[in-house]
């Protein structure tokens, strides 16, 4: 069975790259069949994910965080092609949530043992798929924060960091969705379509989602003072934010989304687009290498 590996060199501010020997070293000692690629850019991730797809690569495997999971499952999701990853991003919120390993030799003897799951993907406006959550309002404007800040942070650190930052300035808007032949208007901070429970290094938004059961978990936050984000914020890293009465979490297969203000689509922690945007499910859509 013939491996790609697509290593992402600017992953974890760039220190994937050191750990190309020791991955190499690992699987010429699992006598396992592989081409190593280094990536360029998400564009470079993309192109030669396709660029390889004719070929005899049964697995695709995703060396880096979760915006290199992304870019290469958008190409993969649909087809019979297994995608893997070797999370050495600062996240790794898709990694965790399917039991991979962040330890090298763990994740690359989840490959070689090659178990798959057929998980769900998002779909946003019939183009982009993704993993795990797709947000707009506060939380995109704090994952832009994140991915751009210069401070020497990573992970769950970074995105809490982000957080406050954001809370600063942040003001509610009105939001627009429609879901089950519902339309309702919402005075709120934030909407994300949850296929997987958690982001941002950790954060459990939506603790009871999962990516085998054909629906989102939509989470909405709604207008809160400050004061009162401050106080439920930590109790999201447990997932014990959603008894509070300012948070709504329900399920469903499509969303539609908008605002008065044109807020972001972040996806899997990668910009998609501005609002409006719909949000679709498609059930069994790839086929990811999960521990035994």
């Amino acid at each position: 069975m013939k491996t790609f590996i697509i290593l992402n060199p600017s992953a974890a501010k760039g220190r994937a790259i050191e750990f190309k020997d020791s991955i190499e070293s690992v699987f010429k000692k699992y006598r396992m069949d592989y081409q190593l690629h280094i990536s360029k850019s998400s564009d470079d991730i993309t192109n030669v994910t396709k660029n390889n797809l004719g070929k005899d690569f049964s697995n695709f495997i995703a060396v880096g965080g979760d915006g290199t999971v992304h870019y290469v499952a958008n190409v993969l999701a649909g087809t019979d092609k297994k995608l893997g990853t070797i999370p050495l991003g600062s996240g790794n919120d898709i990694a965790a949530t399917l039991g991979i390993s962040k330890d090298i030799e763990k994740s690359c003897q989840i490959i070689k043992e090659g178990k798959t799951r057929k998980i769900d993907t998002g779909l946003i406006n019939d183009r982009y798929y993704y993993l795990c959550i797709a947000g707009s309002g506060f939380d995109s404007q704090v994952t832009y924060l994140a991915n751009n800040t210069r401070l020497p942070i990573k992970g769950g650190l970074r995105y809490a960091y982000s957080v406050y930052k954001t809370l600063i300035t942040f003001q509610s808007k009105k939001f627009f969705i429609s879901y089950d032949q519902k339309k309702r208007e919402i005075y709120g901070m934030m909407i994300t379509a949850s296929n997987m429970p958690m982001y941002g290094g950790g954060m459990r938004v939506t603790p009871d989602a999962s990516p085998e059961d054909g629906l989102f978990d939509v989470c909405i936050i709604k207008k809160m003072s400050k004061i009162h984000f401050i106080k439920i914020f930590p109790k999201v890293y447990e997932g014990k934010h959603t008894n509070d009465e300012k948070v709504e979490i329900f399920r469903a297969d499509r969303i539609s989304l908008d605002s008065e203000y044109p807020f972001s689509v972040f996806a899997d922690g990668e910009y998609i687009c501005k609002l409006p945007v719909t949000f679709k499910i498609i059930p069994k859509n790839l086929n990811f290498i999960v521990p035994s």
